[in-house]
């Protein structure tokens, strides 16, 4: 049942919820005609016909409405990140460039999103996220194959794990804004109605995730370099080794107990990023990737099997960068000012948390 509403809402996305509308509808002027003549089937029939119709409602409103507010998020400009955002204007083109929103984070990651605003009325908008520690692990050809990678999501409509799908997903986040679950009767109903099959759609999310994940790979390896591809992916692999082992894990640690923020992570993934220039260290972190076990509630495959679905059988050789994408592609006083923000904002939220 999951997957065949999941085929609907990537199929169909926001309308998906017609299939369910409609037959509501049906059984509303069914529900109707008795006023006349049967009164007692009529209030009979209520107590299930009008929970069954706001609901149909509710959805048509999340339908009409989901996505109407369009995302006020800027990012950063090309006058901030020239180097950025040619190479992404390069590997996308320059019409899909001209719709995109660059986001810089703290984490080690790089994503797309894609914005539907009324219908597409408005046009679509891309969101390239890319995490400030990324750019401190990789060289611009590595980058480049990472952006390439990006960009495969969007010509595969994959992105949000398939834009019909989000539009699908927000329909129901629309719906639970307005009505939430608990405290109202509609709310309470569709999420009750949706509730049972929340882990096969979560199942079925992450089966599809994973499969974009390796369509993606195999499209950045065959638009450019595989190598380069290859050694992008085991770039990142080897930095989520470092970075969990010499930053999250004494970072959980040393939060266990503390009464002040200890040293933010973004600072400590910076000055990680250095060891990683260590011929030994690389070596290392690369073989304990491979070896890593693959999760099966992840919505990524291990960068083992990533790698195997291009055609290694081993970690490839990997050198360590000379000039990192962070010194090359950004302004150094951008960097500089994003990292000290990222870092107030994670001081700011872990002051609060250690005093409650």
């Amino acid at each position: 049942m999951s997957r065949l509403i999941i085929s609907a809402g990537r199929r169909f996305g926001r309308f998906t919820v017609l299939f369910f509308v409609v037959p509501a509808l049906v059984i509303l002027c069914v529900w109707m005609s008795l006023l006349d003549n049967h009164p007692i089937w009529f209030i009979a029939g209520g107590f299930v016909v009008m929970p069954i119709a706001t609901t149909a409602m509710a959805f048509l409103f999340g339908t009409l409405f989901a996505g109407f507010r369009r995302s006020k998020i800027k990012g950063v400009s090309e006058a901030e990140a020239p180097g950025l955002w040619a190479l992404w204007r390069s590997i996308a083109g320059p019409r899909r460039a001209a719709r995109t929103v660059v986001i810089l984070e703290g984490n080690l990651n790089a994503s797309v999103r894609e914005e539907r605003t009324l219908l597409g009325l408005l046009g679509n908008r891309l969101f390239l996220t890319i995490g400030i520690p990324l750019l401190a692990v990789t060289d611009e050809r590595a980058l480049a194959a990472i952006l390439a990678h990006e960009d495969a999501h969007v010509r595969n409509k994959d992105t949000n794990g398939s834009l019909n799908l989000a539009e699908f997903e927000n329909g129901f986040g629309f719906v639970f804004e307005y009505a939430p679950p608990g405290t109202t009767i509609t709310g309470s109903l569709l999420h009750a109605a949706i509730g049972w099959l929340s882990q096969s759609f979560e199942r079925e999310e992450i089966r599809l995730s994973r499969e974009a994940e390796i369509k993606a790979d195999r499209h950045a390896a065959s638009s450019g370099d595989a190598e380069h591809a290859a050694r992008a992916l085991l770039l990142l692999a080897t930095a989520d080794v470092h970075f969990t082992e010499t930053v999250y894990d004494p970072l959980q640690h040393e939060l266990r107990g503390a009464l002040r923020p200890p040293r933010p992570p973004l600072e400590r993934m910076l000055e990680a990023a250095g060891q990683l220039r260590e011929p030994i260290c690389l070596d290392v972190c690369a073989r304990k990737a491979w070896a890593s076990p693959d999760d099966a509630k992840s919505t990524h495959p291990s960068w083992a099997q990533r790698l195997a679905a291009l055609g290694y059988t081993e970690p490839p050789d990997l050198d360590p960068i000379a000039v990192t994408a962070l010194s090359t592609l950004l302004n150094s006083s951008v960097a500089q000012r994003h990292i000290s923000e990222f870092d107030t904002k994670w001081t700011a939220r872990m002051e609060d948390y250690l005093q409650r």
